[in-house]
């Protein structure tokens, strides 16, 4: 019993502290909560061995209405107020150094490329729990070696998760975190998502010291492209068509 209201008693405080969070260009709320409990080693611990995760959604972005966005800075805190600022077509190679993981922008992005489109599927409980989920896998890829086993992010056999879902507490199955780091091995890329980073400031900072957020958009196919060629080609040649028949009439 107490285990469950301290469960429900972080849950809401994390509530409200995010959903009053905005900007006046963008806002930002949580779209999935969590919690690892005697996980072992961990990258971002609210306590003694409680290890707290969430999942974003930004909003009035000029990406779409609503985009999810993710964590990569495990080590620091979102802070109340936190203005974000959008960086398009964000560089993974230049953000994430390999530093002890090998390919680890090339492994950043097959996580995307692999696992995004999968995350919104309409079934609130199988999205919560695959969003964090896919939060932990790349927590682990951005900061550590990519492996839930073993580095800063080790979790033990003892290790509990839960999610978040409709006001209760869902077990999450920590293999499906590990299952998207095994299969994201940074091969077969397809360039398939641009990425944009979006940096915090806490109200009043002249710095960022708030939580960077990572999002993706989709890159139009080749198909794509040619139809939006041919139909601006279009609008140009009615556009001069429409002009010629205005001259030929002025006349």
């Amino acid at each position: 019993m107490k285990f469950k209201t301290a469960l429900k008693a972080a849950a809401v405080a994390a509530t409200l502290i995010f959903s009053t969070a905005s900007h006046a260009e963008i806002t930002y709320s949580p779209t999935a909560l969590g919690v690892v409990f005697d996980g072992g080693s961990m990258l971002n611990p609210a306590g003694p061995g409680q290890q707290g995760v969430e999942v974003y959604e930004l909003a009035d972005t000029s990406l779409a209405d609503a985009i999810l966005a993710f964590c990569v800075q495990p080590t620091v805190a979102q802070l109340v107020g936190t203005s974000y600022t959008a960086h398009a077509n964000a560089s993974l190679s230049s953000l994430f150094a390999d530093n002890g993981l090998q390919n680890r922008a090339g492994r950043i992005q097959s996580l995307f490329e692999q696992q995004y489109a999968g995350l919104t599927t309409g079934h609130t409980e199988t999205d919560t729990l695959n969003r964090l989920a896919f939060q932990l896998a790349l927590w682990d890829l951005v900061a550590d070696d990519g492996n839930l086993g073993t580095g800063l992010q080790a979790f033990t056999g003892d290790a509990a998760a839960f999610g978040v879902v409709n006001g209760d507490f869902v077990p999450m199955d920590l293999s499906v975190a590990q299952s998207m780091l095994t299969h994201a091995d940074g091969t077969g890329l397809n360039n398939s998502y641009k990425f944009t980073l979006f940096t915090g400031r806490a109200d009043g900072s002249a710095v960022d010291n708030s939580q960077a957020l990572l999002s993706v958009s989709a890159v139009p196919e080749a198909d794509a492209w040619a139809m939006m060629a041919a139909g601006l080609a279009l609008v140009g040649f009615m556009g001069r068509r429409k002009s010629r028949q205005g001259e030929k009439f002025a006349a």
